[in-house]
């Protein structure tokens, strides 16, 4: 269960900079034929655009749970033997720095679809 809340949260964040944040980009430098070009391949990212606040919404349940999954796996204890303890521990760091990146995708998604276009038409 905790491999594929996590799976699916990584996939929703992913699928956020897809829908939200490489549009803006690649308008903002001038690269709209490109964006063009990228969308009749893959017309996918209209829907996903289409749908953007369910994706949110999903996503961030998905980070939350995820958040708790990963808390509650840091207060187990690795096993004794050293080996063991040593992949342990490795693998609780790995499982740390993949969620904060997600998070980081996640709010890099959200910023290019609700926060920066409201912060450029109040101007």
């Amino acid at each position: 269960m905790k491999k594929i809340i996590t799976f699916f949260s990584l996939f929703g964040s992913l699928s956020t900079l897809f829908c939200c944040a490489l549009p803006v980009l690649l308008v903002s430098i001038g690269m709209g034929a490109t964006f063009a070009s990228l969308t009749s391949s893959f017309p996918q990212i209209i829907w996903l655009t289409e749908k953007k606040d369910l994706l949110f919404l999903i996503t961030a349940i998905l980070l939350f749970a995820s958040y708790l999954l990963m808390k509650r796996s840091e207060k187990l204890a690795c096993p004794i033997d050293k080996e063991q303890a040593e992949v342990c521990q490795s693998s609780k760091k790995g499982t740390t720095a993949i969620f904060w990146i997600t998070v980081t995708i996640y709010i890099i998604g959200f910023s290019f679809s609700y926060i920066i276009p409201r912060i450029i038409y109040d101007m």
